[in-house]
């Protein structure tokens, strides 16, 4: 499998996650600048998606953190690691479980 199959695949591993907890989800085609923007009830997130095998540069990062400034959202990065899914806030460094996405800011 391709990076790109691999990277889209956990793009919608994600978004099928954040729609099972009512969230509508948008896919951003060719991931730029972000892969997916989710919202529910006044909330929103960037999320950027991440394969084991993929890796987030300083630059890279420092670039969405402005983006998150910019659109007033927090920005999300979702790891794949040995087949489970890892969301960090990107700010701050702090996880989240997945089947308590309520609990993101």
């Amino acid at each position: 499998m391709s990076n790109y199959e691999t990277g889209r695949r956990l793009e919608y591993r994600i978004r099928d996650i954040f729609r099972r907890e009512g969230f509508v989800v948008i896919r951003a085609a060719q991931s730029k600048p972000i892969d997916l923007v989710c919202m529910r009830d006044g909330k929103s997130f960037l999320i950027e998606c991440k394969t084991d095998r993929s890796f987030l540069g300083k630059d890279r990062k420092k670039e969405l953190l402005g983006l998150a400034e910019q659109a007033g959202m927090p920005i999300i990065l979702a790891k794949r690691r040995r087949r489970r899914v890892e969301l960090t806030n990107l700010a701050d460094g702090k996880l989240f479980d997945p089947k308590n996405l309520a609990a993101i800011p």
